[in-house]
């Protein structure tokens, strides 16, 4: 069963990986560049663990292997510090300030070098003309570890969404 589970997620990140290498060598994509194709998924939601909280695990590893995790998370806050982002509360949908999101953080309510999963909500596209698959990021679901008080992890506690103007 542990095997049979192991590829079927092995193919799911393989297509996840294609889907989102669009882009070679980390390059933004120009303005001019848009999204082709037939929308196959107007929204697709899914987390993706940025820390690998299971030192026995070394899948785990290999798949983060190139992630630019402390690079990433601080671009998200950033984009939010600068208006080029918009952050809501996760359970209500209500927005939060650059100002609110300053404050939590400093509180310590919201800790960059702690975020370990994030949830992705994105539209997929299909072109078949140009042989190719792509993806939009709507938004993305920063999310912290919560731990019981023998530090055994429990769940993930969702902290803010950051949405894009796409």
């Amino acid at each position: 069963m542990r095997h049979k589970q192991l590829a079927i997620l092995s193919v799911l990140l393989t297509v996840t990986a294609f889907i989102a290498c669009k882009h070679e060598g980390g390059k933004q994509a120009s303005p001019e560049e848009h999204i082709t194709g037939i929308q196959i998924a107007d929204t697709i939601l899914y987390p993706v663990d940025i820390i690998n909280p299971d030192t026995t695990d070394k899948w785990a590893d290999i798949r983060l292997r190139r992630l630019q995790r402390k690079r990433m998370v601080n671009m998200l806050f950033e984009a939010v510090y600068q208006g080029n982002a918009k952050a809501f509360d996760y359970y209500t949908d209500e927005p939060f300030s650059p100002e609110e999101i300053k404050e939590m953080e400093a509180s310590g309510e919201f800790e960059r070098n702690k975020v370990s999963q994030l949830q992705f909500e994105e539209a997929w596209y299909l072109d078949t003309i140009n042989n190719r698959m792509t993806k939009e990021v709507q938004s993305v679901l920063l999310a912290w570890p919560v731990y019981d008080s023998k530090g055994v992890f429990q769940a993930y506690k969702a902290g803010f969404v950051v949405k894009f103007d796409n």
